[in-house]
Order: structure tokens, then C-alpha cells, then sequence
């Protein structure tokens, strides 16, 4: 016999308090009556506890019967699992709890033989054992009929609370299924892109064949955006991920949702897999401010960065506004060869507090003016790198020959105060105290003639370092000015030298009598064919900028200009340090990518074009580094500075050092990648909207804040939604808390959705538009977990619990087996109840003396 209700057996225990209850009360019953009367209840009590006899009582207490629906089985699979299920449910008794579960439950009486109406896209395997534990407080067995492929909640957890209930997990695998399946895994794209912005679409797909030995397969992949086919390619998948990759520019400002679909010649197990979705926002076109050192020196990368889809304006180092107001309009900001000598302090930390405070980006290009060469050192230019202006270490250069070309012409005296001879004079001074002993100098004076002031030697022989400055400062003035001259005498002393490094600065403030370009290109290209740099400084407004600027582009050196005398000591001492160090490296190298970085991504090092030189310099502690030289010197590095981003690139971005990389088809592309990193993320303003997943859709929240910050309340929110095939919802969004509104959404489909929400109070209107991807039910993904994965979680649920692994079910006709007759088991609840009425009236008569004669 056995008890559905066991728990009710504790009200035999009433049968003796009522007795001394009846006693109690002074009711005199004789010993017969008492005795029938006790029967009587506990005959009612048993009838309540409602015994059976027959059929196949659980080893264990009571059981509950579980049975898996969810789409992980076939058809076939399903109705077999449910025959099995009412079979076994109906050997333990009529009223044995069977429960069916998929995404949700659903509890069918044995009695009932209808198909159960369970949400088959998911399996909440969880949520079953914690129904089946409820239903058994005092203990009991629980038998699970699943694949054990569970995609919701924690069943181990359950095990838990059912080792501390006393049930036992019994478990009964489903066979596994052996056939192929193709699933599109991620669609990925940015999240947030630019108008004309060219960007990748990554498409992840993952195929399992039937069996383990199974080859690559055949497929079509297309995407879309909308209606609009993007891509169309016939691909071949191999075991395992693999990933197709798609291009496309972005289009107009708004939410662009794409939508990948694969199809695979004769069909798979799930269709639903098979599509995957992304969105992302597309933000009105970055502006950007090209500063150049030099008028044009910034042309093909603008161009490159126009083509790409970035507004890019330029201008000159001297005409960068200082004040951040005037940058307010631009996202970023490239310093192209840029020398800290062409601007102002203040305009330095305006670059510094456009990134730190404001956010922006910058990106700062080398050439032989710029870094270390262009005197960043010290200055709000380095603390927003991500390098610093100290060059690796190196053997410091032992053999150098400087030769100092100094204007003497009558203009350089004219002056009120200090003259502009007296500090060409006082410059070359601290040159001599820069250079080392067994550097050479050599010192030429001009005007219309010539005049060694110092011939060529070593410093501290032939004369002492204080002799040397005694010359200096004893040199006359003279009369009018001839470059070409003085270079046609110093240039070729210069190249007899035996240093390795030799070096000419030339001073003036003048125009040369004579002005034959081409002549002046010859020879100094041809000193700089022997290794022979020339650096240039135009003193003063008179000063023959265009030539002398040619001239350091020639010579391989470093244009300035000084507007005030003062300056002059400062750069020539600039350049002898430059000279002495070794500050930039030029030969030809491959750049060596240390880590990948969106940057450059979709680029090989192999494709990226040969670099003839950089500036050397040393990256910051915190700063990554992209690409570096074979040297292990940084070629590209980035960084966070306060709330912005920069990043230093060492070479030029043309001539002197990259002049193969504007011949490169991929030049603007990479260039917008660099800059674009840089920028800010587009501002949505005081509306925050966001999506969260949750089981069956997400939830959108809605954040809203007055100018000052205050959260803005009571506010009319309608959210417009655009479902995946095109239809539209709209619905009013409740405030939930100060300054959030708040909805739940149910998703029914998969895909691309995308919300948009209009905010009004008094008068005002807010817009925001976000995108969201539904994705496809868990039972639908293809898992990288091996095929019996499943049956390791249902063995470990009967382990845990003392249950048994019965035998896997084999693949069995449901129609037939559902016809299975299974043992009657008889009620004994009526007839208790029955005998508790005849005892109930046999007390009766007794009591009235029916048996009495």
C-alpha cells in the first residue's frame, strides 16, 4: 500500500487527545463505544492520506516525473520522451505529478494524453527541479527525462536544496542526435560610427557536422542593411569558427541595423540560427584642425582624410587659436611636423587642455621638426604625448663637427638695446659649451665676404675653449649679405671633416644678393648626398623666410624663425644638442606591430609601406605602443590624457620619411583610422537611452537630466519601436524614479530593433534614437561544449543527490508506446471513507443501547 499524501498521517495523533478530551469534559462512554469512535477517525484520517494498492510504488517516498520539450530534441525525440514520461508517471499512481518543461512548464495529468503546450525554445531545466522540490517538502524522488542541455538557470544549484529535502535525482538521458548544424554566432560591427566612414562587418559562423570526421561544407552568406543586399558570396566552412569579413561606408546619420543571413544547401537543424543582426549609430562627420608647421606641408593627408570621410581643415602653427572656445567647433585635432617654436605657450596649452579637459583628440605626426628635434621637451606638447622627448638610450655620438654660419651684414646691428648680431654672437658662444672634447667647430662669418672667425678643429686643441669664445665675441660687423657665398665656402670645409656627424645652423636676417634656387638646391643636396645636414634661422621680418625654409627642407634639417633677438641663443644652443644626441634615426625600416589596437586593424605589418626614418623617443609609463622599429624604438603609440585621447606617430606622414606612403591605395584609410580613434564619442546630450536583455525582451530605461543636473520629472516620454521586419509600436514610457522612465519590453522575435524616444516638458523637446538586437533563444545556439555535455550535467545531478542513471532512452514509435497498458493501482480512499460512516453509526447504536436486550 502506498500513500499519496503521507504528510496528513500525523492526525492519528488527534485520536488519543480527543479521548482524554471526551474524558476531560466528563463524557462517560462505555470502553466499546470509545473504541469504535477512535475507528471511526482514524479510518477518515487514512482516507485523506490517500492509499493505493497495486502498480509500482517508488523505491524512495513519492515521485515527481520531469520531462524535457524543448527544441534541443527532434520531433520524434519530444513525443518520445512524453510517452515515456506518462508511461512511467502512470506505473507510480494516476495523480503522480508530471511536469514538462521547455522555457516555461507546464503540469499535465497523467489522465490527460494531449500534447502539452510548452514553449519549446528554451530549457529551464532549473525551474523544473525547483517546481518538482516544492511538491515534495518531506522528501521523495525526482526522475528527469532530458537531453540535459539546459540554457536556463543553474540546475546544480538545485541540488543542493534537494540533498537537504532528502530527494533523490533520478535521471533517464535522452539520445543524442547526430546531426549537422550551421549557426551564424556575432555580427560585429563599431558601435558608434562617423558619416562616410568606411567600417568592417565581421560575421563569426560555426559549423558542427553530423560526426566528428565531417569535412567542410558549402554555404551562401548575404547581408543586409534593410532591403538592400550589402554582400552576396558563396563560402566554405570548415569545422569549427570561422569568420567572413564585409566593408562598407557608413551612410547618413542615424541607427543602420544589418542583418546576415546563411543558408546552407539542404537545411540544418534550426532555421532560427541562422540569421544574426547588429545595429549601430551613425554620428554627423568628425571635424578635424590639420596644424602644419609648413604652408602645405599637410595637403595629402588632408586630401587622404577628406577621402575618407573626416572634415579636415587647415593651418598654419602660428594661427592656432589659443583659446578653447575657438576649438569648440572640431572633435580633433593633427599636428603635422609641428616645431614648439613656431607657438606660443598659450597655444600649447590650449592643444594640452583641448584633450585634457575637453576631451578631444589629438594626434601628433613626426618629421624633422616635431618631438624631440622640434624642442617638445619641458613643454605642455610632451605631458600630452604618449611619449616623452628623451631619446632611448644609446652611445652617446663622440665625433661631431658643428659649423656655425653667422650673418654679420650691418641690419644686424641696427637695433635699440641688444642687438641681433650681439646674440648671434652670445648663441655661438653657448654652441662651443654644448659640444664635447674632441667635437669640432668651425665658425664663418659673412656679409658680402667671408671671414673664419674659427677654422675647423677640435675643441681644446689647437685653441682653448676660451679662446675660441674670445674670437667670438670679437668678431666685427660688416656690411651687406651673401648667402650663397658663405654656403659655397662653409658647405665644402664641412664635408672634409672626419666626423660621422656633421651639422651647419645657418643665422641671418637678411636677403642674399643673389637668388638662384636652383643653384642653392645643387649644392646643398650635394653636401647632403656626403652626409651633411643644414639647419636654418631667419631672424626678424626682413629675413628671406621662403629661402631659408627651402634650404632646411634641402639640407635635411630644421627651419625657424625668431621674431625677437633673444630667441637666437635658445635655438642655436637647440640645434648643438640636436647634433650632439642621437634624436631621430634615419634608414630605412618595417614597422614591427608590438599589439593589435583598432588602428590598425584590417592592416598586416607586411602591407604597410617601407619608413626611411623617425624621431627617436621613449614611451610614457601607462602608454601603449601599436608599431615600433625593429630597434624597439615607438613608431605609433596612444594614450589617455585626462578625458581625450593621443596618440604620437614618429615618422612624417610624407616627405622626408614616408614618401612611399602616399603612393599606398591604402594611405587615406589608415590615416582616418588613426584620427578617428582619437575622437570623442558623439554626445547624446542630457537623454540617456538604454536597452538591457532579460528573459523574453529587455528593458529600456530612459535617463533624463535638466541643464543643471537635476533629474527632469514628470515628462510626457513616447518610445517609437521599428521591429525587425519594418513594423512600427509605439507606447508611452512611465516615470519610475527621479529623472528615469522605465519599460518592459517583450521581444517576441529576433533581429534588429530600433527605439526611439521624444521627450516633451514645458515645451521643450528631446529626441534620441539607439538601436538593440534581440538575440535568438539560448536553445538555438550552437554551443563549442561537446555533444554529451548534457548527459555529464544529469549524471552529476544523481550523483550529487544518490539518484540513479537509468538506462538512455532508445529511439522508440510514440504512437505505439503511448498505447502501452500500464498496472492498475486501486484507490482505498472510498472504501476508508466508508468504514469510517458504518463505525460512525455502529457508535451511535451502541451508545443508545440498540445491542442491549
Amino acid at each position: 500500500m502506498l500513500f499519496r499524501n503521507p504528510n496528513l498521517l500525523w492526525l492519528l495523533l488527534l485520536i488519543p487527545v480527543l479521548a482524554l478530551l471526551w474524558r476531560w469534559r466528563g463524557v462517560r462512554l462505555p470502553f466499546a463505544a470509545l473504541l469504535l469512535r477512535g475507528l471511526s477517525v482514524g479510518a477518515l484520517v487514512l482516507a485523506l492520506a490517500d492509499p493505493i494498492l497495486g502498480g509500482a510504488p517508488p523505491p524512495d517516498g513519492p515521485l515527481v516525473v520531469l520531462a524535457d520539450q524543448s527544441d534541443s530534441l527532434t520531433p520524434a525525440g519530444r513525443a518520445a520522451l512524453q510517452a515515456e514520461a506518462e508511461r512511467l508517471a502512470a506505473e507510480a499512481g494516476p495523480r503522480t505529478p508530471l511536469i514538462y518543461f521547455g522555457a516555461d512548464l507546464v503540469a499535465a495529468p497523467v489522465a490527460e494524453a494531449a500534447a502539452p503546450n510548452v514553449d519549446p525554445s528554451g530549457s529551464d531545466l532549473a525551474a523544473a527541479l525547483r517546481s518538482a522540490l516544492a511538491l515534495l517538502p518531506a522528501g521523495g524522488r525526482v526522475l528527469v527525462l532530458s537531453d540535459g542541455l539546459a540554457t536556463l538557470g543553474d540546475a546544480t544549484a538545485e541540488t543542493r536544496r534537494a540533498v537537504a529535502q532528502g530527494v533523490t535525482i533520478d535521471v533517464l538521458p535522452a539520445p543524442l542526435t547526430a546531426q549537422a548544424e550551421v549557426a551564424i554566432v556575432s555580427v560585429g560591427v563599431p558601435p558608434t560610427l562617423r558619416s562616410g566612414e568606411e567600417y568592417p562587418i565581421d560575421i563569426v559562423v560555426r559549423y558542427r557536422p553530423a560526426d566528428q570526421g565531417g569535412g567542410a561544407v558549402a554555404a551562401r552568406l548575404r547581408l543586409f542593411e534593410g532591403e538592400q543586399v550589402l554582400g552576396d558570396q558563396e563560402v566554405l566552412l570548415s569545422p569549427g569558427d570561422d569568420t567572413f569579413t564585409f566593408r562598407h561606408r557608413a551612410g547618413e546619420p542615424g541607427i543602420v541595423q544589418l542583418r546576415a543571413q546563411l543558408d546552407l544547401p539542404g537545411g540544418d537543424t534550426f532555421g532560427a540560427n541562422n540569421q544574426g543582426a547588429a545595429t549601430a549609430l551613425i554620428a554627423p562627420p568628425p571635424r578635424v584642425l590639420v596644424v602644419e608647421g609648413r604652408e602645405g606641408e599637410a595637403l595629402p593627408l588632408v586630401a587622404a582624410l577628406q577621402q575618407a570621410g573626416v572634415e579636415a581643415e587647415r593651418v598654419l602653427a602660428e594661427r592656432l587659436p589659443p583659446q578653447l572656445s575657438a576649438l569648440e567647433p572640431y572633435d580633433g585635432m593633427v599636428l603635422v611636423d609641428v616645431p614648439a617654436t613656431s607657438l606660443s605657450v598659450d597655444q600649447m596649452a590650449g592643444v594640452r587642455e583641448f584633450v585634457r579637459s575637453e576631451g578631444r583628440g589629438l594626434v601628433a605626426i613626426g618629421g624633422r621638426s616635431s618631438f624631440t628635434l622640434g624642442a617638445y621637451k619641458d613643454t605642455p606638447l610632451e605631458e600630452v604625448l604618449p611619449v616623452q622627448m628623451d631619446p632611448p638610450p644609446r652611445p652617446q655620438r663622440t665625433d661631431i663637427a658643428l659649423l656655425l654660419i653667422v650673418d654679420r651684414s650691418a641690419s644686424m646691428t641696427a637695433a635699440i638695446g641688444v642687438s641681433k648680431f650681439d646674440m648671434a654672437k652670445e648663441a655661438a658662444i653657448l654652441a662651443t659649451e654644448s659640444l664635447q672634447p674632441n667635437d669640432r667647430i668651425g665658425i664663418l662669418a659673412f656679409d658680402t665676404g667671408q671671414l673664419w672667425v674659427v677654422p675647423f678643429q677640435p675643441i681644446g686643441e689647437a685653441l682653448s675653449l676660451a679662446q675660441i669664445q674670445e674670437q667670438i665675441a670679437a668678431l666685427p660687423s660688416g656690411g651687406g649679405t651673401d648667402i650663397d657665398l658663405a654656403l659655397r665656402s662653409g658647405l665644402p670645409a664641412l664635408i672634409e671633416q672626419p666626423s660621422s656627424v656633421r651639422h651647419a645652423v645657418l643665422l641671418t636676417d637678411g636677403r642674399s644678393f643673389t637668388n638662384n634656387f636652383a643653384g642653392y638646391q645643387q649644392l646643398v643636396e650635394t653636401a647632403r648626398a656626403q652626409d651633411v645636414s643644414l639647419s636654418t634661422i631667419a631672424i626678424g621680418v626682413d629675413s628671406d623666410t621662403v629661402l631659408l625654409d627651402q634650404l632646411a627642407r634641402w639640407g635635411g634639417g630644421r627651419y625657424y624663425y625668431a621674431d625677437q633677438p633673444e630667441d637666437i641663443p635658445r635655438l642655436t644652443l637647440l640645434e648643438s644638442e640636436i647634433a650632439r644626441a642621437d634624436l631621430s634615426v634615419e634608414e630605412p625600416v618595417r614597422a614591427v606591430l608590438s599589439q593589435p589596437h583598432p588602428m590598425v586593424r584590417d592592416f598586416a605589418p607586411a602591407e604597410l609601406p617601407q619608413i626611411d626614418g623617425y624621431v627617436a623617443v621613449t614611451p610614457r609609463d601607462g602608454a601603449e605602443v601599436i608599431l615600433r622599429a625593429p630597434a624597439e624604438d615607438p613608431l605609433l603609440a596612444a594614450w589617455q590624457y585626462g578625458l581625450g585621447r593621443a596618440v604620437a606617430w614618429t615618422p612624417s606622414a610624407g616627405p622626408p620619411w614616408a614618401s612611399q606612403w602616399l603612393n599606398w591605395a591604402d594611405y587615406d584609410r589608415f590615416w582616418a583610422q588613426v584620427v578617428r580613434y582619437t575622437l570623442p564619442a558623439p554626445d547624446s546630450g542630457p537623454l540617456q537611452v538604454r536597452l538591457e536583455q532579460q528573459t523574453g525582451g529587455a528593458r529600456l530605461t530612459v535617463d533624463v537630466l535638466r541643464p543643471g543636473g537635476e533629474p527632469l520629472d514628470l515628462a510626457t516620454v513616447n518610445a517609437r519601436v521599428t521591429l525587425p521586419d519594418g513594423t512600427l509600436r509605439s507606447f508611452d514610457v512611465r516615470q519610475s524614479a527621479p529623472g528615469r522612465y522605465t519599460q518592459d519590453l517583450v521581444l517576441s522575435d529576433s533581429g534588429p530593433y530600433v527605439v526611439s524616444i521624444v521627450l516633451v516638458r514645458d515645451g521643450q523637446i528631446q529626441q534620441r534614437e539607439v538601436g538593440y538586437v534581440q538575440p535568438v533563444a539560448a536553445e538555438y545556439v550552437l554551443s563549442e561544449q561537446p555533444r554529451d555535455a548534457g548527459v555529464t550535467l544529469l549524471r552529476n545531478l544523481a550523483e550529487a543527490t544518490g539518484g540513479a542513471v537509468l538506462e538512455p532512452l532508445a529511439q522508440i514509435d510514440p504512437a505505439i508506446d503511448a498505447e502501452a497498458p500500464a498496472p492498475e493501482a486501486t484507490d482505498l480512499w472510498p472504501w476508508l471513507l466508508g468504514l469510517a460512516l458504518f463505525l460512525w453509526v455502529l457508535e451511535i447504536a451502541l451508545r443508545r443501547g440498540a445491542f442491549i436486550r
